[in-house]
């Protein structure tokens, strides 16, 4: 495969993965015991901001989705600690642990095509 088809390759499956863990960030916080609106908007921004930036290929953007991949990465190692939200967990981290190695494929295939 040429740099650009796996830089296009990765995009997709990098807007695919974060909008699974928009929905799963929904998911645990509407079933959550103490939910709280405000609780749910912080954790949602971050992510949602780097959408505009993915849709148009920006490396930047990946760039900074990385950062706030992490975030959510240790979100997800804890809640796999917490009693019976172990699934949860395990889902979050690995959908994390795809949006994270895909954009580190992304950047380097971005370099590699310029």
């Amino acid at each position: 495969m040429t740099a650009t088809q796996v830089k296009k390759l990765a995009g997709r499956i990098i807007l695919v993965s974060t909008v699974l863990l928009l929905c799963l960030i929904l998911i645990i916080n509407f079933f959550s015991n103490a939910f709280n609106p405000i609780i749910l908007i912080v954790q949602l921004i971050p992510l949602a901001m780097t959408l505009p930036g993915q849709l148009q290929g920006s490396s930047r953007a990946i760039q900074w989705l990385c950062f706030v991949d992490l975030f959510f990465l240790v979100q997800g190692i804890l809640l796999c600690f917490t009693p019976g939200r172990m699934l949860l967990g395990l889902l979050e981290t690995l959908i994390c642990l795809i949006v994270f190695f895909s954009a580190i494929i992304f950047i380097r295939a971005a370099r590699n095509a310029a």
